[in-house]
């Protein structure tokens, strides 16, 4: 296992780096007047009113005390432009088991292989600071878009749980993927970060 601590790091068209404080006027717009976003990303979820000094505090804390391995990083096009996040989760608070996420709000700005991008070099940054064998990806039967991103990665569907999901008056299932360390490294080769 080889930690990657320096940032940011890169891959192809797209920049991942901690957040700075001026990303958190991006957030504020992504979760009060962009929102559109919250239809993809558990949308069964209820969402917490944007707290801007609760937000700021967060970070100083993280900026004062950075983590060993990130939880989250901020997402930059390779021409500086900030479009987003991705994350990472322990599905039911098991450390071996890793979960990826993505958020890309601006609608402008998908569908131009930033998401394929950034979660490729998420999950090299992820199994870089670890030891796990697989890394997995959660979502909804509804969600076409992280559907075709986690297919076209190469994540495999490992479990369903039908029906649980209720969106906008609708069932759908809840899914779980998993892509093996062997896996990508065939896929991805050994990326630089």
């Amino acid at each position: 296992m080889d930690k990657i601590n320096k940032f940011p790091i890169s891959y192809k068209n797209i920049v991942l780096r901690p957040m700075f404080e001026d990303d958190l006027v991006d957030k504020e717009r992504w979760n009060t007047v962009e929102t559109e976003w919250w239809e993809w990303d558990a949308p069964w979820e209820e969402n917490e009113p944007f707290d801007m000094e609760k937000e700021r505090e967060m970070l100083h804390k993280k900026i004062s005390n950075p983590p060993n391995v990130y939880s989250r990083l901020e997402l930059d096009t390779n021409e500086g432009l900030h479009i987003g996040s991705v994350s990472r989760y322990f599905i039911d608070d098991d450390k071996d088991l890793i979960a990826v996420g993505i958020d890309i709000p601006p609608i402008e700005v998908r569908r131009k292989g930033y998401g394929k991008n950034a979660l490729i070099l998420w999950i090299t940054y992820q199994l870089s600071n670890s030891d796990v064998e697989e890394i997995y990806t959660q979502t909804w039967s509804g969600n076409y878009p992280m559907l075709k991103l986690a297919e076209s990665i190469g994540f495999e569907e490992i479990g369903r749980r039908r029906g649980i999901r209720k969106v906008r008056g609708e069932r759908y299932d809840a899914l779980t993927f998993s892509i093996s360390r062997s896996d990508f490294y065939e896929r991805y080769g050994d990326i630089p970060i």
